[in-house]
């Protein structure tokens, strides 16, 4: 599998370019004057990752492979690039004595309770698909060097195709909420993501973790009415399949850093 890749000014390797967060996070490294350099490399490949981190300071891993609305992904290879893809870049940030990186991940990890928002001592768990992320933080957690995780709530926001596929839910009579609508759900608009990764590179705890959401979680009953307000058409009832396990988290350490989110997803 090819991704594209960028290096900037602090000599930042970026793996997955193109992806949604790397198609916000590249114009913002830009503006804070990083020149960035892609090249297609491909991350399961772990020769050519040699080659591509040589000289650098720090990588940025955003590369994925996980399905989006009205696009492309693949979730076994998803698990492929988090698994062997992070082994590969830690070998190659071995070889060419790189002592950053900064890993994506999911704030849906943080389901193990939601009695409060859960911050990044809280507990995780890797549970189907999400089972992956867990190992590959583990990875980098086991990595000798300055390993920094971001873990994003649900993504919306431009390409990203979830405000589209919530504007269609809503229309749609025969869509349901799922469970009963009391789960909680903890999203970040694409653009804050990237911003966070700006502020975790240039401010973050070695080896620190850090949680990229919306000021407020909410619950799901909540997120659609408001969708269901914009959209001028009435809530939609529950009852309808679960597939995301309920989280709340919290941004407080991030905050932290300086970073605020600009967007949140009951009135975007």
């Amino acid at each position: 599998m090819k991704i594209n890749v960028s290096a900037g000014r602090m000599r930042i390797a970026v793996l997955g370019a193109t992806g949604v967060a790397g198609r916000a996070f590249v114009p913002r490294a830009e503006a804070k004057g990083h020149s960035l350099v892609v090249r297609r490399v491909d991350i399961l490949d772990a020769e050519s990752l040699v080659t591509l981190v040589g000289g650098c300071e720090a990588v940025v891993n955003l590369a994925t492979s996980i399905p989006r609305v009205g696009g492309r992904g693949d979730w076994a290879l998803n698990d492929r690039i988090r698994r062997e893809g992070t082994r590969n870049l830690l070998t190659a940030c071995a070889r060419a004595d790189v002592r950053m990186v900064i890993q994506q991940s999911v704030a849906m990890l943080h389901c193990v309770s939601d009695d409060r928002e859960q911050n990044e001592d809280d507990p995780t768990l890797g549970y189907g698909v999400l089972a992956s992320a867990a190992d590959m933080e583990a990875l980098i957690r086991a990595a000798d060097l300055d390993g920094r995780i971001v873990r994003g709530g649900l993504f919306y926001g431009a390409d990203t195709g979830q405000p589209e596929q919530w504007r269609s839910e809503v229309r749609d009579p025969t869509f349901r909420i799922p469970g009963d609508g009391t789960a909680w759900v903890s999203p970040v608009h694409v653009d804050d993501f990237a911003e966070a990764l700006l502020a975790v590179i240039e401010g973050g705890a070695a080896r620190g973790t850090y949680i990229a959401c919306d000021d407020e979680p909410l619950r799901l009953r909540d997120l659609y009415d408001g969708i269901a307000a914009r959209a001028e058409v009435p809530r939609p009832r529950s009852g309808g399949l679960v597939r995301l396990r309920s989280f709340r988290v919290t941004n407080a350490r991030l905050r932290g850093l300086g970073w605020r989110p600009r967007h949140h997803a009951r009135e975007d």
